[in-house]
Order: C-alpha cells, then sequence, then structure tokens
C-alpha cells in the first residue's frame, strides 16, 4: 500500500539515463511478467522520440525508455493491464517514476513488431521531474456493492482504496467491484466497453489484489 499510495503518473522526466543495476532489476521483473503472461512485453531504451507525437511536441517529456506491449489487437488487453501494472509497482519500489501512454508514436518506437502485431500501448519510465501529484477519485461507494449485510471488512477496505488509486483513461474510473455475500469472493467489472476499458479494468485488478493479498485475507476472485 505504501507503494501504491505514492505512486502517480507523472509526463515529465529528467533527461538522464537509468543506472544500470536498476534497468537490469526492472528487466527481471518484466521478464518475469512475460514468462508467467505469455505477453510480449519490451523494455526499449534510448528512445525519446517515442513520445514525439507531432514534431518535437509530446504528451510525455524527457523520458527516453518505455515498456512497449506487442499484440494482436484489444483481445489480450485486460493481461496487459493487469502484469503492466505489476512492472509500474515494481519501478515505483525501484525509484523510477511511470505513465501509462496510449498515445504512443508508435512509427518512432524502436519496439519489435512484426507485421502482424501492433504496438497496444507503452509505459513511460525513468525519473521524474516530480513526483507526480494525486488524482481525484470518486468516493468508494460509486465504484463497489456489498452484497449481504454489515459492514464490509477491514481487508476489503484496505483493497478498495488501492483499486481507486489505480491510474485509468482520463481518469474515468469505469469499473465497479463486488463483494459476494460469502465476505471473500470478489467480482471487478468495467461498466463500459471499449476504449481503454479492459486495461483499466486490468490494472485495477492487480492493485486491489496486491493490497487485499497484503492484508493476509482469505479472499478469491471469482
Amino acid at each position: 500500500m505504501d507503494v501504491i499510495r505514492a505512486r502517480h503518473s507523472v509526463r515529465d522526466y529528467e533527461r538522464r539515463p537509468i543506472e544500470p543495476e536498476t534497468l537490469a532489476a526492472l528487466q527481471r521483473v518484466v521478464d518475469g511478467c512475460a514468462r508467467d503472461s505469455g505477453l510480449d512485453i519490451q523494455i526499449v531504451t534510448d528512445n525519446p522520440e517515442a513520445f514525439q507525437l507531432v514534431a518535437r511536441v509530446g504528451f510525455v517529456r524527457g523520458a527516453a525508455t518505455h515498456i512497449a506491449f506487442v499484440t494482436d489487437g484489444s483481445a489480450q488487453d485486460e493481461a496487459v493491464g493487469y502484469w503492466g501494472q505489476r512492472i509500474v509497482l515494481a519501478a515505483q519500489a525501484l525509484g523510477l517514476n511511470t505513465c501509462w501512454v496510449a498515445f504512443i508514436a508508435r512509427k518512432k518506437s524502436r519496439a519489435q513488431v512484426p507485421a502482424d502485431k501492433t504496438l497496444r500501448i507503452g509505459i513511460a519510465v525513468g525519473y521524474g521531474t516530480t513526483q507526480g501529484s494525486p488524482r481525484r477519485t470518486k468516493p468508494a461507494d460509486a465504484l463497489c456493492a456489498i452484497e449481504g449485510r454489515g459492514p464490509a471488512p477491514a481487508w476489503f477496505a484496505t483493497a478498495l482504496e488501492a483499486a481507486q488509486l489505480a491510474p485509468t483513461a482520463m481518469n474515468n474510473q469505469h469499473f465497479r467491484i463486488t463483494l459476494r455475500a460469502d465476505g471473500r469472493t470478489v467480482c471487478a467489472q468495467a461498466t463500459k466497453r471499449g476504449g481503454w476499458n479492459a486495461i483499466d479494468l486490468g490494472i485495477v485488478k492487480r492493485n486491489f489484489e496486491e493490497a487485499a493479498n497484503e492484508t493476509g485475507a482469505d479472499w478469491r476472485w471469482e
């Protein structure tokens, strides 16, 4: 939870490379996520132009490194969000800053993309000029439902806070998390389809899961 609370999207980065030992540690995380998920996940370094959408102007400034997710399209979106957020949290723990970037300059990225694949989304990684700032979130009761009687258990409240803090496209938070009547089964769903909502759901599920597991609760996904 400390890492989740500390992590904010950062768009402005110092123009310095990531230290070799830190980059190696991040590479190990990426390799593990790629192995466990079956996704094609690549760290791309020395590639600041990937964020220059129009001439030298971009949504992200100063970052030279990004994580590229190369997929068949949108079918793997939830997995991309789930495993990508694992990398984001690991990067934060390593002293790095990150930003999910949908509008990446795909033709300028040096990621290895076969002709039948696409660079679905990227994550900027580096040393931010700031640590970013919190965004407004919807109230917890607008993002969850609790079946049965009585208040939500403490572990669920903690995990829901982590879900509230998950980055989503345009900060839209189009998701809903339901605690079933047995008090341990959890269902997470996107409340809108299309766009980046499936990736957002994967990100939310990762944050929720990390926090719930940290509490030691006996729980499971539906």
